[in-house]
């Protein structure tokens, strides 16, 4: 008896720590939503917590360019190229005051033009 409970204990332990094998990308799918992004072909210069260097972005192809401050994940900026991206975005929880409450996640590159 002391054997299976100790097993049962040790059991139930291990189950408690494994780890889930789902990619950002899936998780990110699953609690967030999908938008399209436009990217600018040049960073530019930006002042976050420090000053650093952001991309510009605009949600239609007539909007104003605006500041994007964090990173998409997956994504890889060529100077040089303006974009058109399909972009996963979810809300993160417990975030530092100085950080985006927003994770952004690449799903698609649409395009890729020369500026």
């Amino acid at each position: 008896m002391k054997n299976k409970s100790l097993a049962l204990l040790l059991l139930a332990g291990l189950t408690g720590c494994s780890q889930s094998s789902t990619s950002p990308e899936a998780s990110a799918s699953a609690a967030g939503k999908s938008e399209t992004l436009y990217v600018n072909s040049r960073l530019v210069d930006c002042v976050g917590v420090a000053p650093m260097k952001c991309m510009q972005v605009r949600q239609a192809p007539d909007a104003e360019w605006e500041l994007f401050y964090t990173q998409i994940e997956g994504f890889a900026f060529t100077p040089g190229y303006r974009y058109k991206l399909l972009v996963n975005v979810s809300e993160l929880e417990n975030v530092p005051a100085d950080a985006s409450s927003l994770r952004y996640v690449l799903v698609k590159q649409l395009e890729k033009t020369k500026a």
